[in-house]
């Protein structure tokens, strides 16, 4: 599995009053949560679990389905991760296999899941690095109030900085190792 883990890190959470991160300190987190632009598929015949570092400090993903409810899923891809149920396919069970490209980040809050659940996505960090996004904003093309705004893929930039206090942008990537987990 992989060493170090890109963990998104949204200026909203830090104005919500968690703390800013800086490079080598440690710490630890409740969960971390997975999104996916458009879903996941069903891996049929997978029985591995991968992790591959793909562009915008994303990843392309095999997982194992560890949980599934109403609203939430957590997928096993070499870590442990929380999403929306509705990233996953329809008749998804536990014990299947799911792929596709995903990001990974630091939530503020998750759906409801089981305690002993909620246990197993427990984490220690390491910061070894921060990439603060300076990608631009930019209209979205189907709003023309031009109000709901999206990042500009076109123009995806990041910058090295030692803490997320010294630069203010909308979010980072905390490229992290794990320091322990609970598992």
């Amino acid at each position: 599995m992989l060493s170090e883990w890109n963990l998104h890190y949204a200026r909203w959470v830090i104005d919500d009053g968690e703390p800013d991160r800086a490079v080598g300190e440690s710490f630890a987190w409740f969960a971390v949560e997975f999104w996916a632009g458009s879903g996941l598929v069903t891996a049929t015949g997978a029985n591995e679990r991968t992790a591959t570092p793909v562009g915008d400090f994303q990843y392309r993903v095999t997982a194992k389905v560890a949980y599934v409810s109403e609203k939430a899923a957590v997928i096993d891809f070499g870590l442990r991760a929380v999403g929306s149920r509705d990233l996953l396919p329809f008749d998804c069970k536990n014990g299947d296999y799911v792929a596709g490209d995903i990001g990974i980040g630091l939530p503020l809050c998750i759906d409801l899941v089981l305690e002993e659940v909620l246990q197993t996505l427990k984490g220690s960090w390491h910061v070894n690095r921060i990439s603060a996004d300076l990608t631009p904003y930019i209209s979205h093309p189907d709003d023309p109030t031009g109000k709901w705004r999206v990042r500009d893929i076109s123009q995806v930039r990041y910058e090295q900085v030692s803490s997320t206090d010294s630069v203010i942008t909308h979010s980072y990537v905390l490229h992290c190792s794990e320091a322990s987990a609970a598992r």
